[in-house]
């Protein structure tokens, strides 16, 4: 052995690396930032994940179920694991992902970032800058309802730090973020064209890419979807000899992981596009014929199944990269047969073409080209209705849905949607097993409002988690009146899924129509609150706070239940209404709550602040009680030990008893010891 491996650090044990992570989060916790002591801690983490990620490449931490996975594995049990789970947890992150070359800079910064209180923590914060360390959120989208607002945010903060390390490649002053904020895929893929013209510029310009690839493919899959899009956009308006310089300014192992990380993200239609650049980075050539073919399917995977469709032109995109064996050694008879695959017409693209009749039975095709020769020459035929009903019994109702958006008479579109959206043919498509969902989204988007009812029943029999998330969409959007239809729906036995989805579409529905609540009478949804699930009950609760007649009463039923998760739903609704008054029985169970030691500390906070609105007697006695303390020694009274309940009750005190008598002697203290501002 050489002495320069003799003499190279040797890397920790894993437990050791965590172990030395979990000790400077709690450093930064306990002592400031510049103190000697968090700095030795955070030049121990350093000088432990250096070498660590030198010896395997890589470090990924991931928490599934509150259970920390290293490179995708359980991590050894122990304390140290469990803690550093549960702090990723509650800070709302759900996997790191760590390379060689880290600095020093951006080691403190990630452990600052997970040395914050929970309490602190907004959900769309943008992570910090961080070169080396990639950070994703915790993905949601399965969970319940989606954000679209979150799902944007998230996308433009990811997109705004590609374009500030972009134009700072260039030279240009993105530091302020005024440039950031505004550019587009062109002005980025200018900037790029522009950065490729000198080493160190292009070296910069892959590093924004790498970690821009390596955040997008951790982010939550609607950011993905949304980020991708723009990459596509990106990729288009930036000259390929630009994109080839800025591949070749990374090294080999992080161009392949810069690759492979985009060929996930990337929407199919632009992957070929991104393998023929990468293939010119590296030294290789893509067959012509493999090319083209690729090229083919990209397009068709916009047809039916994409999301299947499209892994599997990833899959193969990624095993291509892994191995750029392209060597041309297929006969001629080879290339004629891709040749030929490259030119088949694909099932369900929409266009005739005798490559989808093919597949059809006779009767089938003949009702297809009636139907397609009424949408071309703009004339409905006897047997036009038949056709319809033909295909639409066959399963073709999608296929046609789109044809009839190439009709150029809006009276045709009318009538032929008319005859295909019939109850029978709704359902067909939305209970498919397995459940398209391109072919729902296309029937979902041409459903009229009238179809509510066939609507909910889908909502009601859908085995597929997606298409209810679709259904439900759909029916969101729909008008306010349609209110009246799900509560007679609720009225009726009603599985516990169901009537979970149903009271969270009237709670949306009432929240875009003040209206609703004015039209619909809260007795009868009040029995949900005794409903045998939680989710229902939190449903429950969420709605019927939007009825002034019964919010109170649906807050004591809340406040009042043995399920934890119902209580803290009614404390968060509760907190919402803070503006108004509450009896004094439901303040005493709020506070009550913000008594309660066993409770998270930010939820205790909101159960405390949503009484204050609520100036009586009972109220103030609780905040003298829990802010003061009598001395043993004398019978003046002092602060008690100041906690983030404590702090909110003075503020309460001082915004609603700032008068009052028997509450300025701890008022005086707190103004003494700046807890509060001074007198009015």
């Amino acid at each position: 052995m050489s002495s320069a491996s003799s003499s190279a650090p040797v890397a920790a044990p894993l437990t050791t690396t965590l172990s030395r992570l979990m000790l400077a989060i709690a450093r930064r916790r306990a002592y400031s930032d510049g103190h000697p002591m968090v700095t030795e801690a955070d030049a121990l983490v350093a000088d432990t994940l250096g070498p660590y990620l030198e010896a395997h490449g890589s470090l990924s931490l991931a928490v599934a179920s509150r259970e920390l996975l290293v490179d995708g594995k359980p991590a050894p049990a122990g304390a140290v694991a469990k803690e550093l789970a549960i702090r990723l947890h509650q800070l709302n992150i759900g996997a790191v992902r760590m390379h060689p070359g880290m600095s020093r800079e951006a080691i403190s910064t990630f452990v600052a970032l997970l040395a914050r209180r929970a309490a602190d923590v907004r959900p769309h914060d943008p992570f910090p800058d961080m070169p080396g360390i990639a950070v994703g959120r915790l993905d949601f989208d399965a969970l319940g309802l989606a954000d679209q607002a979150s799902v944007q945010t998230a996308s433009t903060q990811l997109w705004r730090t590609l374009a500030q390390r972009v134009l700072a490649a260039m030279g240009a002053d993105a530091g302020s973020g005024a440039d950031a904020e505004g550019s587009t895929p062109t002005t980025l893929g200018a900037a790029l064209s522009h950065a490729s013209a000198n080493d160190g510029a292009a070296r910069q310009a892959f590093e924004a890419l790498n970690g821009m690839a390596e955040q997008v493919r951790m982010a939550p899959r609607r950011v993905q979807h949304e980020i991708g899009d723009q990459l596509q956009a990106l990729l288009s308006a930036t000259e390929q000899s630009a994109m080839v310089s800025a591949l070749r300014a990374g090294s080999g192992d992080s161009r392949a992981r810069l690759v492979a990380n985009m060929v996930d993200v990337l929407p199919a239609a632009a992957v070929v596009q991104w393998l023929n650049s990468a293939a010119k980075a590296s030294g290789r050539d893509l067959s012509p014929h493999l090319l083209r073919l690729l090229s083919k399917m990209s397009v068709h995977f916009r047809g039916r199944r994409p999301d299947v469709a499209a892994e599997e032109l990833r899959a193969a995109a990624r095993e291509l990269v892994e191995d750029w064996n392209l060597a041309e050694p297929n006969p001629a008879e080879h290339a004629l047969f891709l040749d030929t695959l490259a030119l088949w017409s694909a099932h369900g693209e929409g266009h005739a073409g005798s490559g989808r009749d093919a597949t059809l039975d006779p009767r089938t095709a003949e009702a297809s080209r009636l139907v397609q020769m009424a949408i071309e020459i703009d004339v409905v035929s006897e047997d036009l209705s038949l056709a319809v009903q033909r295909l639409a019994d066959d399963g073709h109702t999608a296929a046609v849905l789109s044809w009839i958006e190439h009709s150029a008479s809006p009276a045709l579109r009318h009538r032929l949607r008319s005859l295909m959206l019939t109850p029978a043919s709704m359902l067909q498509v939305l209970l498919a097993t397995p459940f398209d969902a391109v072919e729902a989204q296309r029937l979902l988007d041409a459903t009229p409002a009238d179809a509510c009812d066939v609507l909910l029943e889908a909502l009601e029999r859908c085995e597929s988690r997606t298409g209810r998330r679709l259904i439900f969409d759909r029916l969101r959007t729909m008008p306010s009146s349609i209110a009246t239809d799900v509560c007679a729906r609720l009225s009726r036995p009603t599985p516990w899924f169901l009537a979970r989805n149903l009271l969270a579409l009237l709670r949306d529905l009432s929240l875009a129509d003040p209206e609703v609540v004015e039209r619909l009478t809260p007795g009868p949804l009040l029995s949900f609150q005794r409903h045998e699930r939680a989710a229902v009950r939190r449903e429950a609760v969420r709605l019927l706070v939007q009825f002034p007649a019964a919010r109170a009463a649906a807050l004591r039923r809340a406040l009042d239940d043995a399920t934890p998760d119902v209580q803290h739903t009614a404390i968060d609704a509760a907190y919402a209404w803070r503006s108004q008054p509450w009896a004094p029985d439901v303040a005493q169970r709020l506070l009550g709550l913000a008594a309660n030691d066993a409770l998270d500390v930010a939820l205790r906070e909101k159960a405390l602040r949503a009484v204050g609105a609520t100036v009586i007697p009972e109220v103030r006695s609780w905040l003298l009680a829990h802010v003061s303390r009598r001395s043993a020694l004398r019978s003046a009274a002092k602060l008690a030990a100041i906690t983030p309940t404590v702090r909110a009750a003075l503020q309460l005190l001082a915004s609603r008893w700032n008068n009052d008598a028997e509450a300025q002697p701890v008022l005086t203290l707190a103004r003494k010891a700046n807890l509060v501002g001074g007198e009015a």
